[in-house]
């Protein structure tokens, strides 16, 4: 059982360990989503001033793409951050399983230790009884 230990607490490191790694993972993408959203609001902003003002027009299309591309690529990293989610969570996955599988594996042992503890203490009962019967046989 002491090996079952071990191997639980191990499991259970690893575990959390994915689990942290997920956090970090999903905290960037909420960073860049959030990014995404800077930049539309931005660019929503840009649109007003250059309707106000038509000689920045002239410098709004650059100022545009570069928005559109910088969201592109923001675009991109979410998708490949969303990948990386994936087989973590598919990582996550196996490791819980393989945790769970060595804690039951626990479970059933000390389950086995009990019944064999009660099964030698149910010997010993019945030994006790015999000798108290066969003392009483003897003295009648």
């Amino acid at each position: 059982m002491k090996g079952l230990n071990t191997l639980i607490k191990l499991h259970k490191r690893t575990l959390d360990e994915l689990r942290r790694k997920m956090a970090a993972l999903e905290n960037q993408k909420i960073q860049l989503l959030q990014a995404s959203a800077r930049l539309d609001e931005e660019l929503a902003s840009e649109i007003k001033t250059a309707s106000k003002t038509p000689e920045l027009g002239q410098f709004f299309g650059g100022f545009s793409n570069r928005i559109k591309n910088r969201q592109l690529d923001i675009a991109r990293e979410v998708a490949k951050l969303d990948k990386q989610i994936e087989t973590l969570n598919n990582e996550i996955r196996d490791a819980f399983s393989e945790l769970k599988k060595f804690e039951i594996a626990l479970e059933n042992a000390k389950f086995k230790l009990k019944a064999a503890q009660e099964r030698m203490l149910t010997i010993e009962m019945d030994e006790i009884a015999q000798q108290q019967f066969s003392r009483k046989t003897e003295d009648s």
